[in-house]
């Protein structure tokens, strides 16, 4: 990941933050999105916050839940991948709105929307 350059970086990011936001906006996930310093952040109805930040000296995308801190690292084929096998950063996040909210999720913003 150190091999992207700075800007290449938060274009990725910006990317992956704006499907994101697309893929929510077209489904029926009750919650509030803005950004604030380059994180996304996420409020579900019951008030649990999930922020989606950039970690530039790392080339790391973090996914801060109630629970943990989840990183992830760019892979040019196959999108942004959890650092522990975890799975993609729309699996990941799926599975987290899933818990959080009860109701079931795809989130289309893997390699193949990148």
């Amino acid at each position: 990941m150190q091999d992207m350059s700075e800007a290449s970086f938060h274009q990725a990011v910006d990317r992956v933050q704006d499907l994101i936001e697309h893929a929510l906006d077209d489904g029926d996930l009750d919650l509030e999105m803005e950004h604030i310093d380059g994180s996304l952040v996420l409020v579900l109805a019951e008030g649990q916050r999930l922020a989606i930040g950039r970690q530039p000296a790392s080339r790391e995308l973090w996914l801060a839940t109630p629970e943990r801190t989840l990183h992830f690292n760019f892979d040019a084929e196959r999108g942004w991948l959890h650092d522990s096998g975890e799975g993609t950063l729309g699996e990941v996040l799926a599975t987290v709105l899933e818990d959080l909210s009860g109701e079931e999720l795809e989130l289309d913003i893997d390699a193949d929307s990148l």
